[in-house]
């Protein structure tokens, strides 16, 4: 019996190494995106945190303080705008790579089937070959079983 050979398998073997290495960048792209979220969410909650301090402060301090707190907001509303834009950036990489893995993935379960359905043809083309040489050893032993029975009467 002839062994499976399909001619795809090397396509097929550089697709898969193709979306395993996107693999790891999807991951690194997820933990720097959750990084910028988690460095946004600290800095609102530090924010939060000082204007309800503004607000526990007796009237003669807080405007001093309030003055500073906005001027500090300023310059942290600046640095939000920053992360804001990098996070957006970040995310839009994230979606280019997804879709590219997308797109290894169809094409390797495409190919898969494909290789599926060439095994499928292999293995019935070697149920039928194995069947005629059967068949063939069948009737060569037929024809020797009547051969010898003639030539035993003749005898």
């Amino acid at each position: 019996m002839r062994r499976f050979q399909w001619p795809l398998q090397r396509v097929l073997q550089v697709r898969i190494q193709q979306e395993e290495a996107i693999r790891p960048e999807l991951m690194r792209l997820s933990q720097e995106i959750a990084l910028v979220h988690s460095t946004m969410f600290a800095r609102q909650a530090s924010l939060r945190n000082a204007l309800a301090g503004l607000c526990e402060l007796p009237v003669a301090d807080r405007l001093t303080t309030q003055q500073e707190f906005m001027r500090s907001a300023a310059v942290e509303e600046q640095y939000m705008d920053r992360l804001r834009e990098e996070l957006k950036g970040l995310q839009d990489i994230r979606q280019e790579k997804i879709d590219e893995f997308n797109q290894l993935r169809t094409a390797r379960e495409a190919l898969e089937k494909l290789r599926e359905k060439a095994l499928s043809q292999h293995i019935a083309e070697m149920g039928k070959l194995e069947q005629k040489e059967l068949d063939e050893n069948s009737r060569q032993a037929f024809s020797r079983g009547i051969i010898e029975q003639r030539t035993v009467a003749a005898d």
